[in-house]
């Protein structure tokens, strides 16, 4: 099985989590804005909105994060990069691609032990009685899958170096 046929047979689990990132997008404008209304008009504010609002964003930022790469849309500046030959651009997205990998395994390994300590300690914000931990899980997860996409992008890439010098 070639390189091109193994890295096409590669699904997108990704897109599964941007429903996720929805939700959490919804509920985090819905929660503010109760939370507005109730404190200036009733002035009753709702406990632990700022804890909600945390775990919210977590899970919109990390829903996103291998969408927008599986997409290419991330914010790309290459003012430099396009004047180049097209083989050192591929060396340099191959670079940064590799760079982007390692740090979000590193980023990963670190949120599996915070996640599994997290886990341990049955640590709860003070206002609300929802644990952390799988929270720190679903950032794992989401870093996981960005990893995946990073490879995905790399190994592309290298298809690229080697159709474009003739192999």
């Amino acid at each position: 099985m070639t390189l091109k046929a193994i890295v096409d047979k590669m699904g997108r689990p990704s897109s599964l989590l941007s429903y996720i990132g929805a939700v959490a997008l919804f509920l985090m404008m819905s929660i503010t804005t109760v939370d507005v209304v109730g404190r200036y008009l009733f002035n009753a504010p709702i406990l632990g909105v700022y804890e909600m609002t945390e775990y919210l964003v977590l899970l919109l930022i990390f829903s996103f994060l291998a969408v927008t790469q599986s997409s290419k849309s991330h914010i790309t500046v290459d003012i430099v990069a396009s004047f180049l030959p097209r083989k050192f651009q591929i060396y340099m997205e191959m670079f940064t691609h590799l760079l982007c990998f390692l740090l979000m395994c590193l980023i990963a390994w670190m949120g599996f032990e915070k996640a599994l300590d997290l886990m341990a300690t049955k640590d709860t914000p003070p206002n609300l009685g929802i644990p952390m931990y799988p929270f720190a899980f679903f950032l794992v997860l989401g870093c996981i899958l960005m990893c995946i996409e990073y490879l995905r992008d790399l190994l592309q890439l290298i298809i690229q170096r080697k159709e474009l010098s003739g192999s």
